[in-house]
């Protein structure tokens, strides 16, 4: 219960997949098949290929323990104890948010050599403040990503806008108004920004109060990508009483990991 009802922002733009083991996974992202040629009358058709990328990672168990004695419960004139299972799934929503947004701030290098956010991957912007004209740079820089072969447009669309939570209303302001909110003359508002969804999340804070980033939909582009243990539930809740002691356990468990996909779905800038 407190698991489904926990902010849940973070799964919004990220993908999930369910994997069968704790061994190594590495999961293969094929690229744009190959253009089309035209083919002469009785003309032979030619073979075309496709390369691929690979990301890896390791599922992690996470869990913790809750005892409570059999005193305590009858004692909780007010029943707090009993929403304590909802609090530990709350805690395991807590740390997946925590382990995405970290594969998000710490720019992490990825196979070939350089790190998530970076001039090599064309999806890092010059320190400007969130503004139409800053965002539609931003845009522009992301549909101009090609596929992981290199031979054509992959064409990401932006659909989320993600932001500490100290530029929230700056970036809800943004998203609602009709005209452009940094000029004087009623300069209409681009639909494009008025159809993004806003993220805001104060784990960016603590990394910077005010860069920015542009998310493609996970069905288009998988970004960052929250992997899980096949058959197990999300998270594993377990109650049992103690024997020997008068008293009652909460076990929550989770097998999770998160890991960068693909860079060409995700855009940055450190903001000013």
């Amino acid at each position: 219960l407190g698991y489904g009802e926990a902010p849940s922002g973070h799964a919004q733009w990220t993908s999930d997949r369910d994997v069968k083991d704790f061994k190594q996974q590495t999961l293969v992202s094929l690229s744009e098949a190959p253009s089309l040629e035209k083919v002469a009358e009785l003309g032979e058709y030619r073979n075309g290929s496709m390369s691929d990328g690979a990301s890896t990672f390791k599922l992690a168990t996470f869990g913790k323990i809750l005892s409570i004695s059999r005193q305590a419960l009858i004692n909780d004139d007010l029943a707090s104890f009993t929403t304590l299972p909802a609090s530990m799934g709350a805690a395991a929503r807590r740390l997946e948010a925590d382990m995405v947004y970290e594969q998000l701030t710490s720019n992490p290098v990825l196979a070939d050599g350089f790190a998530l956010f970076s001039a090599q991957h064309g999806n890092l912007g010059t320190a400007a403040a969130l503004t139409v004209a800053n965002l539609g740079l931003a845009r522009a820089a992301m549909r101009k990503q090609k596929g992981i072969a290199g031979v054509s447009y992959l064409d990401p669309q932006p659909k989320f806008l993600v932001v500490p939570v100290a530029l929230e209303t700056t970036a809800e302001q943004l998203l609602a108004s009709l005209v452009d909110p940094s000029r004087s003359n009623q300069t209409p508002n681009s639909e494009f920004i008025r159809g993004l969804t806003l993220i805001a999340d104060p784990r960016l804070d603590v990394n910077s109060a005010t860069a920015w980033y542009l998310a493609a939909s996970p069905k288009q582009v998988e970004t960052i990508l929250r992997a899980y243990l096949a058959g197990q539930p999300r998270p594993y809740l377990e109650e049992n009483t103690e024997f020997r002691v008068d008293s009652i356990n909460w076990k929550v468990r989770l097998d999770f990991a998160a890991g960068v996909m693909d860079f060409r779905g995700l855009y940055k800038n450190p903001g000013a």
